[in-house]
């Protein structure tokens, strides 16, 4: 049987395929090469919608003043029903919906769609009960999980229902705080058109890819229905343009359900593009083959978006087996969303776009290298899919064309090596966690770059921010904004991102990409104020000032001590692991109750990774020092660390009795890591001053240089040259430190 979605909301249907002797529709025969645009439009009529079951009337056992049942079948997507917004009572749920026709003939299929903004009360477990003119009293056919998801749902039934009188939803749970809600924007019904034509007489099956054995031109002219019969005429012919018209798509997990498993933010929904381009009014029209039952539907999306961010600027649509016709409500591309846990043994699904414009994408996974430039130059849409193993791309085709000219596969290369190494940093291959959904990056227009859920978006209305995403020469040189992004959504939470630590710990994501690739970290090279780096001003806040790790307010300050254990343990120990067992320690232990007890916690872990005694190193940086004082972090929140907390801490890791690290590793940089891999002793140079300014010359093998004034430590430097804040006097002595924290007064 033909299926298909009818117009409303999100209606149907057709714009097919025109043809250059489109004048003469009684004798169509397609031309000797035809390109897929040549195909695009004839008559909507060719195939009729569906027709909608009017609902008479509605009851419900829970509603909000003014947010009946009859707002979920008035037309309005605008409005919607909602359960009493009190969920407190104990018997809040099951909620019951029902609605109820009168002198209608059947109904084969109902369409759920859930509130056009916002979560709460998004149907989740549900049961569905019918009764018909035969059957009065309700019988109950299926039990459904709707999963909160926030596309629409058309839910078949196997038999269809003669002469309804009711149905009726006993939803038992939903989406929002506390118990939850149940939430409504339209419940639509529908029964097939008895009007259209049955496609199978032409083809093999409900896709209308393949024609049956045996049938001639003569029998596709005797067909009247323009779309089949010029369809049937070009595959007869082998002109059909099947690229990227006709795909078969695998299904994909549900990246919430990796988040949760591993403690981070959400990875891409959009991993099946389809290649295919529409406008807003287009009657866009998708043969899909046997689903095996599997919920599947089509986002498309307009990044188009001047000021704003498109993401969702989009409009959904849910697919069934057979012809599905749909009045598309906005610009875009088309994306199919197949997401479901048992996505590895989950049947392919064939789908067949007989109208929209085929955009195409590139996949370096399925086309070559050099078919980049075939595809970027016929691509029809504003916007073009890049994808690879781990990433995904859309941005402007023009700058693509552009920026990336002839290295598409160079650029979705490096993106995918971004990607890997963060993943690799944090342990997801050691320990066998891999992602499968894509990181996806995309274009939009406000802000600068951010990282929320599903995605990272990046304002692409300047020229040297096109040239640093879309060149990849120019992304090895300057990875920090992919990277920093990318850092955020693998952030693990709350054990590696306590309050305070949002800007911090992707950080070192950002890090490992910058000096893998070559490039000079940017804790070493980068001036901060009067600082010559900002590892010297992290000494002067923390050593100098005594500030408390929890009370500092420069993220780049408290990504120092950090990467130090990085630099330390990876770079001059061997144990590049570090990280990698840090963030599987983190993901596998129970989440402490407050960011203190957290940032507590991980001065622990580490300690247990290393097997080594920190406490010296996490009190210099001020982990283990008492802090009571609201942090603003995206928000304000109180962080507190008690001294008893402290004292609790401190003697669980004596208790195990681990080596204390000698090492003065609070002043490992960049720069001096191989003095201490090559524990090299300091070798004494000469000095000079003027003023606040202080040279050191012939020095070598020093990590840093302390600055007392009388017994006061005044500053601290990992650079030879360097000011004070005041001209040195005769009673300001510098102290040369060795990797080992041996001193050699330096004389002036």
């Amino acid at each position: 049987m033909i299926r298909k979605l009818i117009s409303f909301l999100f209606p149907m249907f057709l714009a097919a395929f025109l043809l250059n002797c489109a004048a003469e529709p009684e004798n169509i025969t397609p031309s000797d090469t035809v390109e897929s645009e040549e195909l695009n439009l004839i008559s909507a009529n060719d195939i009729k919608d569906d027709l909608k079951v009017p609902v008479s009337s509605g009851k419900s056992s829970s509603s909000q003043t003014g947010e009946g049942i009859e707002k979920s079948f008035d037309n309005d997507m605008n409005t919607l029903y909602h359960s009493l917004w009190n969920n407190s009572a104990a018997d809040y749920f099951p909620i019951t919906l029902k609605y109820f026709f009168e002198s209608q003939e059947a109904i084969d299929y109902l369409v759920y769609h859930p509130r056009t903004s916002g979560s709460n009360g998004l149907f989740k477990e549900t049961e569905i009960w019918v009764a018909t003119q035969e059957q009065p009293s309700y019988t109950k056919i299926m039990d459904y999980d709707f999963k909160a998801v926030q596309t629409p749902t058309l839910i078949s039934f196997e038999k269809r229902l003669i002469k309804p009188k009711s149905i009726k939803f006993i939803v038992k749970s939903g989406a929002g705080d506390g118990q939850g809600f149940a939430s409504c924007a339209e419940m639509a019904f529908y029964r097939k058109n008895p009007d259209n034509f049955n496609p199978l007489i032409l083809f093999t099956d409900l896709t209308c890819t393949q024609l049956n054995p045996g049938i001639t031109e003569n029998d596709i002219e005797k067909v009247q229905n323009k779309l089949y019969r010029i369809i049937a005429l070009h595959i007869l012919k082998g002109t059909y343009p099947r690229e990227f018209r006709i795909q078969d798509y695998k299904a994909w997990p549900h990246p919430d359900n990796w988040a949760k498993i591993n403690k981070t933010s959400t990875l891409s929904l959009l991993d099946n593009p389809t290649g295919i381009s529409v406008n807003n009014g287009d009657d866009l029209i998708a043969f899909v083959g046997e689903t095996g039952g599997y919920p599947i539907s089509l986002k498309v999306q307009d990044l188009d978006m001047q000021g704003g961010d498109g993401y969702y600027n989009a409009s959904y649509y849910p697919l069934s087996p057979g012809v599905n016709k749909m009045r598309v409500r906005n610009n875009g591309l088309i994306y199919l969303l197949y997401h479901t846990a048992d996505w590895q043994t989950a049947p392919h699904i064939k789908i067949h776009f007989a109208t929209g414009k085929v955009n195409g994408y590139f996949d370096s996974g399925k086309h070559q290298a050099t078919e980049w430039t075939r595809l970027i130059q016929g691509a029809t849409d504003t916007y073009f899919d890049v994808l690879g193993e781990h990433a995904h791309l859309t941005f402007p085709t023009n700058d693509l064309k552009t920026y990336a000219a002839g290295n598409g596969d160079k650029l979705i290369g490096t993106y995918d090596e971004l990607v890997r190494l963060e993943k690799e940093f944090m342990g997801l291959m050691k320990y066998n966690r891999p992602t499968v959904d894509r990181a996806y990056f995309h274009a939009m227009y406000t802000s600068y770059m951010y990282s929320t859920s599903y995605r990272t978006a990046y304002n692409v209305s300047g020229e040297d921010v096109k040239r640093t995403l879309l060149d990849w020469r120019q992304l090895k040189i300057s990875p920090w904004g992919p990277a920093h992004e990318m850092g955020h959504t693998f952030q693990t939470r709350p054990g590696f991102k306590w309050h305070g630590m949002t800007e911090v710990t992707n950080n070192l994501h950002s890090l490992y990409v910058q000096t893998e690739w070559g490039n000079a970290s940017r804790l070493e090279s980068e001036k901060t104020g009067r600082y010559n780096n900002r590892y010297e001003k992290a000494f002067q806040n923390s050593f100098v000032k005594n500030v408390p790790y929890a009370g500092e307010t420069d993220v780049f300050c408290r990504l120092v001590p950090l990467w130090q254990l990085q630099l330390y343990f990876a770079g001059t120990r061997g144990y590049g692991d570090l990280y990698k067992d840090l963030y599987e320690r983190v993901r596998t232990s129970p989440d402490m109750a407050t960011s203190g007890e957290q940032q507590l916690e991980f001065v622990k872990m580490m300690c247990d990774i290393t097997k080594t005694d920190l406490t010296r190193f996490f009190a210099k940086w001020g982990y283990l020092q008492p802090f009571d004082q609201m942090v603003d972090d995206y928000g304000q929140k109180r962080l507190q660390v008690t001294q008893a907390q402290i004292d609790r801490i401190i003697a669980e890791i004596k208790a195990k009795g681990y080596p204390e690290v000698i090492d003065k590793i609070e002043y490992i940089c960049d720069a001096n890591r191989e003095i201490f891999k090559n524990r090299s002793s300091v070798q004494t140079g000469t000095a000079s001053k003027n003023g606040t300014s202080l040279t050191m010359t012939g020095w070598k093998n020093v990590v840093a240089y302390e600055v007392y004034e009388g017994d006061r430590l005044i500053f601290i430097t990992n650079w030879s040259t360097f000011n004070l804040d005041s001209p040195a006097t005769n009673t300001t002595r510098v102290l040369a430190i060795a990797y080992d924290g041996s001193k050699t007064t330096v004389i002036f």
